[in-house]
């Protein structure tokens, strides 16, 4: 697949991203492929986020970097064709946080650390803004899905953490409810401060169980609601 063989060249050639590639007449030649098929190829790897395909004089292809969100979309078809709901979502973040938040205070990454504290400390300062609240919230689990220092629990978690944004749902938290999350975040941040992991495998599996149980309370037909690609696609 001509894709593939894209990929390949970009590893191969230790390609970084916002590095040009070849020219398409360059490219369809060392290929050996028509000019169509490398242009699906590359439209291809744009939508997965391998490539960004800069418009005008001087543009053309150029190497990107595939992130969470292109995984989350991935995984929002596939879940829209299998009819999988909300709450299926939730039962399988709900088991591996918990690991993510033990393996992240085993490795006390300073930096991870220093982001997770000034997440908390943000999200205190602004609990009547949802909006920041969301955003903070998203960045908090990011990086514990990073301390984790576990690539494919990064990769896996942080998609989650995007489709589990109930925001596109209708979900909404209340002051009360934001000034709690902030709270069990801060007992989070400081068990993995303190290398705690047992202590932060619990507090994160409570904060799961209390995130479910409130969405059981508040939204129950969302949990029942089947994802679409609509959603969460990019």
């Amino acid at each position: 697949m001509t894709a593939q063989r894209i990929v390949r060249m970009i590893k191969d050639e230790g390609l970084k991203p916002g590095d040009p590639l070849p020219i398409e007449s360059e490219m369809y030649e060392a290929f050996g492929v028509g000019r169509s098929t490398l242009r699906e190829a590359l439209r291809v790897l744009e939508q997965q986020g391998v490539i960004t395909i800069r418009p005008g004089r001087g543009g053309g292809p150029a190497v990107a970097s595939p992130d969470s969100r292109h995984l989350a979309s991935t995984l929002a078809l596939m879940m829209q064709f299998s009819e999988t709901p909300f709450r299926s979502v939730l039962q399988t973040r709900e088991q591996i946080e918990p690991i993510a938040a033990m393996l992240c205070a085993q490795n006390r990454d300073q930096r991870v650390l220093q982001g997770l504290r000034q997440s908390v400390d943000a999200m205190q300062a602004n609990l009547s803004d949802e909006e920041k609240f969301l955003y903070e919230n998203h960045r908090f689990h990011e990086l514990i899905a990073e301390g984790a220092q576990n690539p494919l629990i990064t990769y896996f978690l942080n998609s989650l953490d995007w489709i589990i944004d109930g925001a596109k749902l209708g979900v909404t938290y209340s002051r009360a409810s934001r000034k709690h999350v902030a709270e069990v975040h801060d007992e989070i941040c400081e068990a993995i401060d303190d290398g705690d992991a047992d202590r932060a495998r619990e507090v994160m599996a409570r904060h799961m169980s209390e995130t479910r149980g409130y969405l059981e309370r508040k939204y129950p037909k969302v949990l029942d609601q089947v994802l679409t690609w609509e959603m969460f696609g990019s």
